[in-house]
C-alpha cells in the first residue's frame, strides 16, 4: 500500500531515531493536526506484520510515551 510505503520510507530515513506520532501525522499523511484517529496505530500494526514474515525479529519498536524507532533486526 502506498501509504504504509511513505510510512517505512520515513522510518528508514530516520533509522535509530525516535519518530512521534506527530511526527508522522505531519510527514507521512500530511496533517498538521491530531484527528484523534488511531490511524498512525493501524498502520504501524499493519506493516509490522508485513515485515514479521518468516518470524524475522520486529523493526519497528514501540518508545512508550514519545513513539516509534526502526532499528536493525541485528
Amino acid at each position: 500500500q502506498p501509504r504504509e510505503f511513505r510510512l517505512l520510507e520515513y522510518l528508514a530515513r530516520h533509522m535509530g531515531q525516535v519518530v512521534t506520532r506527530t511526527m508522522l501525522l505531519e510527514n507521512v499523511w500530511e496533517l498538521r493536526f491530531d484527528p484523534h484517529t488511531n490511524v498512525v496505530e493501524s498502520h504501524v500494526s499493519r506493516l509490522r506484520g508485513k515485515l514479521a514474515v518468516g518470524g524475522e525479529k520486529e523493526l519497528i519498536h514501540t518508545v512508550r510515551g514519545a513513539g516509534y524507532c526502526l532499528r536493525d533486526a541485528d
